[in-house]
């Protein structure tokens, strides 16, 4: 220990005891910090307790938008007045001042400490003047802090508690440590037959007996087996939250004494990794009529309108009776003068039965890839059958193919949306609003030599691997409308590879001319079912508010397909459901500080296709994945609570917003959508470990309102996300 405690840091020849430390007001507002390491490099992210008193019962931990780099190996905790002790991988123990408040950086560097701080296997501090320091042989140490405000005072090891010790035993056992002043707590997870605790141990410097006099008080007795870390930001108050992005991530707050009750259960959410707060020595709650704020923001110059509902008429929807569409190769010219085919996808059987689809009509690409086809005047059966069980609405495949001037067979699809003119009026408006959403334009991909056989399907256990199946697990919407990547695997977090090299040949800027021979119609079987809840709404509720979500009497989303095209997936447009539903599902009123998408059992199908080419003497083989139809599991929700997206409301996001998009909610009254687009979540659903995105129309049976609570001192903000609330916003947040 000579090498450790050199430098900077001095050995009393006597214990001494604690040094005084002067009164402190009760605060609310505790700076809270994670160290998230889920990324490619470790995080230091600030979170704001805004009523730590109280666990924030009414409300939430909220996101400041602040962060810092922390090496993924460091480690750290608070020492309380804005102090960060970090300890490096290397073993060096810093300090630094947290100074985001005022602008600053979170990570001022204050003092380097050097030394081998790598001989303890976990350090915090009591949030004054002491850090806790367990020994790798298990003995804990116990250090003095001179002008714990500063972070730059010496550090001075004051006692060694053996590892005999009960406490330390205690210590050396549990999942996790933390401190509130001179009391220590130790978390124990729970196993798979009975819950885990968080025990308090009392902490005394006087004596010579064991520091923890009094043994231990067992303060929460709930523990599930996922919980695996703890902090308080003072006396009275305890928040728990799982450890891993494969847990929920989902905080929750206790309060009191022994025992100590659950206070909310959901007080934050996507929470991974170490925590800490600026531990204070007295809480106390913030004036309730007080509009939370994770910063001070400045002032505006001009009053947003406040918000009105667009009472004008639902505008007549395009002509939704054809279908159309754009080709291009792999580099993005022009995929120009290839035959294209559309096929009927909905006909297709829910039994194993192989079924040929139904051309509905062909063409060619015009020279800059484009192609139309008009909806045939009379429809067959099997399409006005699977029309009606869709709400009116028609969903196509289009195909085209060819061949490059290296002989390598190129395919594209694209999955297109219809309906004729006599279908209903909320079917027409729905396809017309899928199309004016428009999408990107479908890449003609090699047909490799995997495609000539059927190909065995991975297990359940090996999409639980892939990276769409990873993401479901995390409890808080990370992906929003960002696109997804253009390459999924139903069985890995990333596919390697150029998929546009065969043979050693990259094919994807080489012309691509019509086959000799051509391509026959697509047969398709279906190889599997299963039902994805699926997001089709959120609502939003900051501060003194309610949010609802209404989705009524139908479907009314389009849901993306996946397509496999050798060993990869790639999205390839969207499928409309309009089917009718037996069930009004949703939420109402819920918050305030609230914020969570909806979701629906939709039934996915995973189709194998099948076509031949060269006059019929190849046969290939690809496989989709597309949404049918709402359906309830057996026994299952006719709808649940989606991913957290808090993180979208508060100041930060609105002071972030175009002014153009804000608005107000006058106090006591509401305001909600109910026309135009939603938003489109790119993790709407995954389905058989391959990510599909999904968006759903508005109407009178499909709508997001927010309810303004009663306090008048200050504004409930809205804004919207695409436009202004009362345009096309897509999603409405709140503050």
């Amino acid at each position: 220990m000579t090498a450790l405690l050199a430098g900077s840091i001095a050995v009393p020849t006597a214990l001494s005891a604690p040094t005084a430390q002067a009164a402190e007001a009760c605060r609310s507002g505790i700076p809270t910090y994670v160290h998230d390491v889920t990324g490619e490099s470790g995080v230091l992210r600030k979170y704001l307790d805004w009523d730590p008193l109280t666990g924030n019962a009414k409300g939430a931990l909220l996101d400041t938008g602040e962060t810092a780099p922390l090496e993924t190996y460091s480690e750290f905790f608070t020492g309380g007045r804005g102090i960060i002790y970090v300890k490096t991988p290397e073993g060096a123990l810093k300090t630094y001042k947290d100074n985001s408040a005022t602008g600053g950086s979170m990570l001022t560097p204050v003092r380097d400490y050097g030394g081998e701080w790598n001989a303890y296997e976990r350090m915090w501090s009591t949030g004054d003047n002491r850090i806790f320091a367990l020994h790798q042989d298990g003995a804990l140490e116990v250090y003095a802090v001179a002008n714990p405000s500063s972070g730059s005072g010496a550090i001075t090891k004051v006692r060694t508690v053996p590892r005999t010790d009960p406490a330390v035993a205690a210590i050396a056992q549990a999942d996790d440590v933390w401190s509130a002043g001179q009391v220590v707590y130790t978390l124990r997870r729970g196993v798979a037959d009975r819950y885990g605790e968080v025990k308090a141990w009392r902490y005394s410097d006087s004596g010579s007996g064991s520091p923890f006099p009094n043994g231990s008080t067992t303060v929460i007795t709930t523990v599930g087996t996922k919980t695996m870390r703890g902090w308080s930001p003072g006396p009275g108050t305890i928040y728990t939250v799982g450890d891993n992005p494969d847990y929920t991530g989902i905080a929750t707050s206790y309060t009191g004494t022994a025992i100590m009750d659950i206070a909310n259960p959901d007080v934050g959410a996507g929470i991974y990794g170490d925590v800490h707060a600026d531990i204070a020595s007295c809480l106390a709650s913030p004036s309730p009529d007080i509009k939370p704020s994770a910063r001070p923001l400045p002032p505006e110059t001009e009053t947003p309108p406040k918000a009105v509902t667009d009472g004008s008429p639902d505008p007549s929807p395009q002509n939704p009776t054809r279908f159309s569409g754009e080709f291009v190769l792999g580099d993005g010219r022009p995929a120009a003068g290839l035959p294209v085919r559309v096929e009927a996808v909905d006909v297709t059987s829910d039994s194993d039965d192989e079924v040929q689809l139904v051309t509905l009509g062909t063409t060619v690409t015009a020279p800059d890839g484009t192609w139309t086809v008009p909806l045939p005047a009379t429809l067959p059966e099997s399409v006005k059958r699977a029309a009606a069980d869709n709400g009116g609405i028609i969903n196509a495949m289009a195909s085209v193919n060819g061949k490059t001037s290296s002989g390598h067979m190129m395919r594209g699809t694209h999955m297109v949306t219809a309906a004729p003119a006599t279908a209903p009026a909320t079917a027409r408006a729905l396809v017309a609003a899928a199309a004016e959403g428009g999408s990107e334009p479908s890449k003609m991909r090699p047909v490799t030599d995997d495609m000539l056989k059927e190909q065995a399907q991975p297990t359940v256990a090996q999409t639980n691997l892939s990276w769409a199946s990873r993401d479901e697990q995390v409890s808080v919407d990370t992906l929003g409308d960002k696109p997804l990547p253009e390459y999924q695997s139903d069985t890995v977090r990333e596919p390697h590879g150029d998929p546009y090299v065969v043979d050693g040949v990259d094919t994807k800027s080489l012309v691509v001319t019509p086959m000799d021979g051509g391509c026959d119609k697509t047969s398709e079987t279906v190889i599997g079912t299963q039902i994805k809840y699926t997001t089709i709404a959120e609502g939003h509720a900051y501060w003194d508010a309610k949010a609802t979500v209404d989705y009524d009497s139908k479907l009314s989303s389009s849901v993306e397909v996946a397509v496999k095209t050798g060993t990869t997936w790639t999205i390839e447009g969207s499928v409309t459901l309009g089917s009718a539903m037996s069930t009004t599902t949703g939420y109402a009123n819920k918050g305030p500080h609230f914020a969570k998408q909806w979701k629906v059992p939709i039934e996915y199908k995973k189709i194998r296709e099948k076509w031949t080419c060269n006059y019929g003497r190849t046969t290939y083989y690809r496989y989709k994945i597309m949404g049918s139809k709402y359906k309830v599991p057996f026994g299952g929700a006719v709808g649940k609570y989606g991913k957290d997206v808090r993180n979208r409301d508060g100041d930060v996001p609105y002071s972030k917003s175009p002014k153009t998009h804000r608005a107000w909610v006058e106090a006591g009254s509401y305001f909600q959508i109910s026309k135009n687009r939603s938003t489109k979540w790119s993790g709407a659903v995954s389905a058989y470990g391959i990510k599909l995105g999904g968006s759903t129309q508005y109407d009178r049976d499909h709508k997001q309102r927010i309810t303004a609570g009663k306090y008048t001192n200050a504004r409930h903000d809205i804004w919207g996300k695409n436009d202004r609330v009362s345009g096309k916003p897509g999603v409405f947040y709140s503050y």
